[in-house]
């Protein structure tokens, strides 16, 4: 009922004199609109065989325009009514994905409806909750924890991580492996996934913690021994060659057993490895690292890596790969200057050293020097000046690995 200014047919032009207020007498209330926007969101929620899909797509074209001014409250049963139609219409389903949480989260981490694109999509649009709900889902495919990689978001990675039903593209575990210099809850979830590569779990390595290192050893510590003996015709024709092609030789310098270099240890002046390290005791200069590294049958590069090694464990591998005692191991740590320790204790990196040095088998300590000596120093001339995106994901594998671990702004 309105009170307004018009004249009644007996009312005096006098009574009219103050203004009357043109207002609503009764509060209005929407109730037809609520009742249309929830058999709405009901019907459109119907199982396939109760609606075809063209109507459930009317309505649901309606409904996108109605549920932008509708509570959050029915927003919220939409959503969950939709999370289980597996021809949700595009449309409804997108706009209600991108809500608030509270009404997304339903369609996100169990919506029927969804396809790759449409989760790709709602990554790009959306927030970091959005992200964290998408990567609890089953059965992520590459293509979508690309995306939720490509983010940034440390949470959401977690996630993507934790979640065993997710699978990994080659190129998502380096964006991880990059991304957790920063993030270190990363390398301890990241280490157990099965899409990790040799390569990326020994790049990784230099700034793991302790037990992922220890867990990276034991997955990836490997000997060569099949690859010795089915190569062993090939190690003939490359010396009969006089080892002429540097590829062959490159390649067959990471199978072969041996790993000290003894063509440099009888130019050495102090003849061998040991020799070398006994010097080191009065001071390990520049050159002394150089003379130690060509007699352990590294590059220099690899060696100076290994020996600034904070953990330690990295020295472990060394010593055992190259057939050193104990007591030596124990002496290149004092002539590196490294802190002490109790070497039988794993609180510090003089007994995370020992420990591994102990417990790794020295043709699996070979094969992870090998690998570092192989893919770290290939072409790292200048490479700290490459940044880690598309273009270093071009690269050839060594000098992927080798962009990793020079750049430290990755």
């Amino acid at each position: 009922m309105l009170a307004g200014a018009m004249a009644l047919p007996n009312q005096s032009r006098a009574d009219l004199s103050e203004p009357q207020p043109l207002e609503l007498t009764e509060p209005h209330a929407p109730r037809a609109r609520h009742a249309l926007v929830q058999r709405l969101c009901e019907i459109v929620s119907w199982p396939e065989t109760r609606l075809p899909s063209y109507e459930r797509q009317l309505a649901a074209d309606i409904l996108v325009g109605l549920l932008r001014t509708s509570n959050i409250e029915l927003r919220r049963k939409c959503a969950m009514g939709l999370a289980r139609v597996n021809d949700a219409p595009k449309a409804l389903l997108r706009y209600l994905a991108r809500d608030e949480i509270s009404v997304a989260q339903p369609l996100l981490e169990n919506g029927a409806g969804f396809d790759d694109s449409d989760l790709i999509a709602t990554v790009r649009a959306g927030v970091a909750w959005h992200w964290l709900a998408i990567a609890k889902r089953r059965g992520l495919t590459e293509t979508v924890t690309d995306a939720l990689l490509q983010t940034g978001d440390t949470a959401a990675i977690e996630a993507v991580l934790r979640n065993p039903a997710s699978r990994l593209s080659t190129q998502g575990v380096d964006i991880v492996v990059a991304k957790s210099r920063q993030a270190t809850s990363l390398p301890a979830l990241l280490v157990p996934r099965a899409e990790l590569k040799p390569t990326q779990a020994l790049v990784l390595f230099w700034w793991a913690g302790h037990q992922a290192r220890l867990q990276i050893l034991r997955r990836f510590a490997v000997d060569r021994q099949v690859l010795i003996q089915e190569l062993g015709e090939v190690f003939k024709l490359a010396a009969a060659e006089g080892w002429a092609d540097a590829d062959t030789r490159k390649t067959l310098q990471v199978i072969e057993r041996r790993q000290r270099n003894r063509a440099a240890a009888a130019q050495s002046p102090y003849k061998s490895l040991e020799g070398a390290l006994v010097a080191a005791e009065h001071g390990l200069e520049r050159g002394l690292i150089h003379e130690i590294a060509h007699l352990a049958g590294v590059k220099p590069t690899t060696a100076a890596q290994i020996f600034a090694d904070a953990g330690g464990e990295a020295i472990g591998v060394f010593c055992k790969s190259v057939g050193l005692k104990r007591p030596l191991m124990i002496a290149l740590w004092k002539a590196l200057r490294r802190p002490g320790g109790d070497p039988d204790a794993t609180d510090n990196p003089l007994g995370r050293a020992v420990y591994v040095f102990d417990t790794l088998a020295t043709a699996k300590a070979q094969t992870v020097l090998r690998y570092w000596n192989w893919s770290f120093t290939a072409d790292a001339a200048g490479i700290d000046q490459q940044s880690y995106g598309d273009d270093v994901l071009e690269l050839s594998l060594a000098r992927r690995n080798a962009a990793l671990l020079f750049n430290r702004n990755s």
